[in-house]
């Protein structure tokens, strides 16, 4: 080994730091040919390499701890220490090696060999021995050959010269002639021996040697014939040729391989004790008085941490100050290298050692002593192996283990770990207490066969087919998954089940369960879902606007969600001020009543008129009552306001009926005395023709009974009008009555209108006065030529009409439900007003010039009609035209026929779900289209314009049918719609409505093949099966049009 001076400069220390490691001088050693052996002051075996098993044919278990004597025989114990002091002298420090010697060695079959035997002390204070034994045999042989042989000429082994004693060579025999590289003796005969050695002083130091000594054997390198060189191994004695004269034989070998086989090994050596300071662990080899033979780069690393100025010389400071894993300190003398240099053997030892500028690392210590042949104690070895970062790791490792069991102790979620195969490995606390089960009962049990072995409705559950299941063939994982588990005594639980999916180096290991009781969480949702429902019917069922506004009237929640209710999108008011939606009037008003419901803690109500855009003017009557503020965190009043504009209309409906039922009784009663009066004059004057016999006078007369014929007239409409005519009822077919006036109607039109007639197939009877009702549909025929001086359209219709009761109450005061007769009067001529519909009925009232008309044909007209049990209904718009559409109750035989009919209607047919997009300007109107289609199974869309309409459809592509108004604001029509809407969907369903009769919509060409036709007002019935009839392609119920 190395000279390791603990004195050596520092540059000999970092040399030292490259030393071979043990393993690595370990290995080179086992390949080296010579026997090496290390024997302790006993001189017993301690170590036993590869060359001594080849040598001595013992394995090394078989030699080691046994005395040195059993491979090296020495007859006597003295001679046997006599031959170890004279070898020890030759060699009198450690780490050099003594001259060799020459003895006997016995294998282990009993044979002896002679070996050359070379020993040095090792540098430690246990007296080990290193002795390295070579097998002597060959070269004995040799040796001994060339003795008897030397006189041979000739030997084909050993090379063999003759050289005179002035240096000149006598002789060689072929060996040597080759060895050399000569190929014939004559070329060397004569020749000086000195050409043959590399080193000139070689000969002289043989030729000294055989002159002290005899004889000499030397190893030199020998220069061939070409100059290459070799090396040799040369005996030289003298000789006495038979003349008597002196000269020197030598006999010489071939070495070079052995000499290489050295080199290497010595190479060998060096690497190894490189490899040893360049290895990942620290080792530390000692002397037996505890000095440091080898400390390792590692070792010196791990000691000092970061330091560099430490120079120690003892490996004392490797362990600076040491403590168990408890945190006890570790005495001295139970330090492993103590214990080794006591003759114990630590293995694995786990301690913390702290440097000394506070740092610290962890080790696993094994340390083990180093005895001599002779079993003494020269030294030990330590390997300290770094594990602080493991036990960092450890301690990590720990604390998240106690982190997490604290954690799953504490969950208020139940946790599963299941295994591979879904057995239960752990299971915190709150499972147990949930699911009812002990860890002992559910540990090694499949969790799903326990705790979720069936469906809700008591159908064994396949783990194949539950979702959670599916980690453990697919890894397919879930998050807050909800089902239905069961506890241990079979109750049910709802539980929110996530899980994860556990592997290690891509293997699935297990996986882990978390699981959240939502039972009662269910059962409140539950609840507050019927509560949320109940209380949404209710909104939905009250036709009212509902909302909650706080003292400043702003809007905090808006309860009623149907735009149609608020005539406005729901949220756009939340957060708004009422004083931003309202008038400013109006808002302070409701400002005031809100804030004197939160002051007397009592309801208020007001009324108002509010102007909407679209729906023209409405009326409203709004309650409000306090809400607690702990609801919302503030005051707050929730306000109801319902549309009272149609009862508005009914109240003006009724005292309209009521003014007309008081104006026909003034009238009837003036008709019944004027009818009492013109009799009188009537026959005065017809006497008083008779009796008079003057022309003159006589003309005279006429005139007056002419006048008296006006006034009759003029009487019988009154009483048309007071309903107090007498009338001569009889069931009439209105088709034939209008047949029969189409000649007189065409006359009283003139040429620049045309007149169209579109009558109804199986029209029902009505029981009328026929004359009184021809006069009065030529009334109305003369109205509308008059309301078209420039032309137009007339058009006259009959159908069969069934009014429901919603129907009934939407038409005037006091109509009966039931089956009816309708006659539709309609002209495209200028309209009427709002304000002139609502006086058009009354006597005397007319909008034409003086003189052109009395104002009493539309009040006969509407006499008429009532007298006959039916009633009448004016639609006109302004620069649009005007119909009159006239309701009789339908009679006969036929009449029971379709009253059995509509009362089988109670279920109309109804949709799939299918969107229809209703487009109509006035909202009532169009919120009860919406209302019977929802109600029908139809999903729907609305808009009050055509161009709204094309932007929802551009929006809605599952719209499959069009209901639409025929006459719309902003410049389109239905129609004009209806085309459009087409072309960009020619599968697109189409289904039109207007006040005026379908004929006299005529005028609005190009209409939609394939579309059809619903009259205002229409039964729900009605429009379901229209619907049904353009979705379905149901003939009979759908009408084609040009």
């Amino acid at each position: 080994m190395a000279n390791r001076n603990p004195h050596a400069d520092s540059g000999d220390q970092r040399r030292a730091l490259d030393l071979p490691t043990t393993a690595d001088l370990a290995e080179i050693v086992q390949l080296i040919d010579d026997a090496i052996l290390v024997v302790d002051e006993s001189r017993r075996i301690v170590f036993f390499n590869e060359g001594a098993r080849r040598v001595f044919g013992y394995e090394p278990a078989e030699v080691l701890g046994t005395p040195l004597d059993r491979l090296l025989p020495f007859p006597h114990r003295n001679e046997r220490r006599q031959f170890i002091a004279e070898l020890l002298r030759a060699s009198p420090s450690a780490g050099r090696m003594a001259a060799r010697r020459t003895i006997v060695g016995r294998r282990r079959d009993g044979s002896e060999f002679p070996a050359e035997v070379s020993m040095t002390k090792t540098s430690t204070e246990r007296a080990l021995l290193a002795v390295i034994v070579r097998d002597l045999t060959e070269r004995t042989r040799i040796e001994r050959r060339l003795r008897l042989q030397s006189d041979a000429l000739d030997n084909p082994l050993t090379a063999f010269g003759i050289v005179s004693l002035d240096g000149r060579f006598a002789y060689a025999n072929r060996t040597y002639l080759k060895l050399w590289g000569y190929d014939d003796l004559d070329e060397i005969i004569g020749e000086p021996v000195a050409g043959h050695y590399v080193d000139p002083a070689i000969p002289a130091r043989i030729v000294g040697t055989v002159e002290r000594q005899g004889c000499c054997t030397l190893e030199f390198t020998a220069r061939r014939k070409d100059g290459s060189t070799f090396e040799t191994q040369m005996s030289v004695r003298k000789s006495i040729d038979e003349q008597g004269d002196e000269t020197y034989i030598g006999i010489a070998i071939d070495i070079t391989q052995h000499k290489q086989a050295t080199e290497k090994l010595a190479e060998q050596k060096e690497l190894l004790e490189i490899i040893l300071q360049q290895a990942a662990e620290a080792i530390v080899v000692c002397d037996a008085r505890d000095n440091p033979i080898l400390i390792n780069a590692a070792a010196r690393r791990l000691a000092l941490g970061d330091s560099r100025d430490h120079t120690e010389a003892s490996p004392k400071f490797l362990w600076g100050k040491a403590y168990y894993p408890d945190g006890h300190p570790v005495p001295l003398q139970a330090w492993p290298l103590q214990q080794a240099l006591r003759g114990n053997t630590t293995v694995g030892a786990e301690a913390r050692v702290v440097r000394s500028d506070g740092s610290h690392y962890d080790v696993l210590i094994s340390a083990a002593p180093i005895r001599s042949a002779d079993q003494r104690i020269i030294g030990a070895v330590a390997i300290f192996s770094d594990i602080t970062e493991r036990k960092r790791a450890e301690e990590n490792l720990l604390y998240q283990l106690r982190l997490t069991q604290g954690i799953t102790d504490s969950a208020t979620d139940s946790i599963f770990v299941t295994d591979a195969s879904g057995r239960v490995t752990f299971l915190n606390p709150e499972a147990s207490r949930v699911f009812g089960f002990t860890a002992d009962e559910l540990m090694g049990r499949v969790l799903h066969d326990t705790i979720h072995h069936h469906y809700p409705d008591g159908r064994p559950l396949p783990m194949s087919e539950c979702r959670l299941g599916r980690i453990f063939t697919l890894g397919e994982t879930v998050r807050d998954y909800e089902d239905v588990f069961y506890r241990k005594n079979g109750s049910a639980l709802t539980m929110a089940c996530s899980n994860a999916l556990l592997e290690s180096r891509g293997k699935r290991t297990g996986a882990v369960f978390f699981m959240r009781d939502i039972t009662e969480r269910k059962r409140a949702e539950q609840a507050l879902r019927e509560s949320a429902a109940r209380l949404r019917a209710i909104i939905h069922a009250v036709p009212d606007v509902l909302l909650v506004l706080d003292e400043d009237g702003r809007y905090l929640e808006i309860l009623t969600t149907q735009p149609e209710l608020l005539y406005t999108d729901p949220t756009v008011l939340k957060g708004r001020l009422i004083s931003e939606v309202l008038p400013p009037e109006l808002a302070q008003r409701a400002v005031a009543v809100i804030r004197q419901t939160l002051l007397t803690h009592q309801p208020q109500s007001f009324e108002y008129e509010l102007p909407i855009r679209k729906a023209g003017k409405r009326f409203f009557e709004a309650r409000t009552a306090p809400l607690d503020g702990l609801l919302i965190g503030k005051p707050a009043v929730i306000l109801l306001a319902r549309d009272i504009t149609q009862h508005r209309l009914t109240e003006a409906s009724l005292r309209q009926a009521q003014k007309m039922e008081a104006v026909g009784q003034l009238t009837g009663g003036m008709a019944h005395d004027f009818n009492n009066l013109l009799a009188v004059i009537l026959g005065n004057l017809e006497l008083l023709a008779e009796a008079l016999t003057d022309p003159a006078l006589t003309d005279l007369v006429q005139r007056a009974l002419s006048a008296v014929d006006r006034g009759t007239t003029l009487i019988r409409r009154l009483l048309a009008f007071s309903r107090k005519q007498p009338l001569q009822p009889t069931p009439t077919n209105l088709n034939t009555l209008v047949l029969g006036m189409s000649d007189l109607l065409r006359r009283s039109l003139g040429e620049m209108i045309e007149i169209k007639t579109v009558l109804a197939k199986n029209l029902l009877p009505t029981l009328i006065d026929p004359g009184q009702f021809e006069t009065a549909l030529l009334n109305l025929v003369v109205n509308a030529r008059d309301a078209m001086p420039h032309g137009g359209w007339l058009t006259l219709e009959t159908v069969n009409r069934w009014l429901d009761e919603d129907a009934a109450r939407r038409q005037s005061y006091q109509v009966e439900p039931g089956q009816y007769v309708m006659l539709a009067v309609s002209d495209t001529g200028g309209g009427m007003t709002p304000e002139v519909v609502e006086h058009a009925f009354e006597p005397f009232f007319t909008t034409k010039e003086v003189g052109q008309g009395s104002g009493l044909g539309l009040s006969m007209v509407y006499g008429l009609v009532k007298q006959s049990g039916g009633h009448i209904q004016i639609y006109s718009k302004v620069n649009q035209g005007t119909t009159v559409r006239m309701y009789l109750p339908a009679v006969g035989t036929e009449t029971g026929a379709m009253l059995a009919a509509h009362a089988g209607e109670t279920f109309p047919r109804a949709g799939q779900g299918q969107t229809i997009l209703v487009v109509e300007d006035e909202a009532p109107v169009r919120r009860l289209a919406v209302h019977m289609l929802r109600s029908l199974g139809y999903q729907t869309v609305e808009a009050d314009t055509a161009a709204a309409a094309l932007e929802v459809l551009k929006a809605t592509p599952q719209v499959v049918a069009l209901f639409t108004d025929v006459v719309l604001p902003g410049g389109l029509s239905g129609v004009d719609l209806a085309q459009t809407a087409c072309r960009q969907r020619p599968d697109l369903k189409v289904l039109f409505t207007s006040g005026y009769t379908e004929s006299h919509l005529a005028h609005f060409r190009g209409r939609p093949a394939g579309s059809d036709f619903l009259s205002k007002p229409y039964r729900k019935v009605q429009l379901a099966e229209k619907l049904h009839a353009l979705l379905f392609g149901d003939s009979a119920g759908t009408r084609q049009f040009p």
